[in-house]
């Protein structure tokens, strides 16, 4: 069933919204190139929510004190325990087999986001 549950320009500044769905906990990620996504707002390592987390690109190394930056792959990071996850998937980067946030289809129309739940 599909809901309307903001309006897009709501994700400007922040880039994320929790909201909650059937009672569902929701939160909607606005990527850089100002794509929506949708993911559960519950890590499932302890529990907290992920919209209080931090929107990052992911980095990845070859070797110790290299860092780099994906540019085309941004995570959403727990706040208790930096667990990341891929906004697009859903999938956490440590484990992406085993562990991951459910996701939801995000519809954009006339300035409005619905969640498919």
């Amino acid at each position: 069933m599909k809901h309307q549950v903001c309006k897009y320009e709501e994700l400007e500044l922040e880039r994320k919204k929790a909201v909650v769905v059937n009672g569902k906990a929701i939160v909607l990620v606005k990527s850089k190139n100002g794509e929506v996504f949708a993911l559960r707002d519950v890590c499932p390592h302890k529990g907290p929510c992920l919209s209080l987390g931090m929107i990052d690109e992911n980095c990845s190394s070859s070797s110790v004190g290299e860092y780099i930056f994906e540019k085309d792959k941004e995570v959403l990071r727990c706040p208790w325990h930096s667990w990341e996850f891929d906004i697009r998937t859903g999938r956490s980067i440590f484990n992406p087999d085993k562990v991951r946030v459910k996701t939801y289809e995000v519809n954009i129309d006339n300035g409005l986001v619905y969640i498919e739940v």
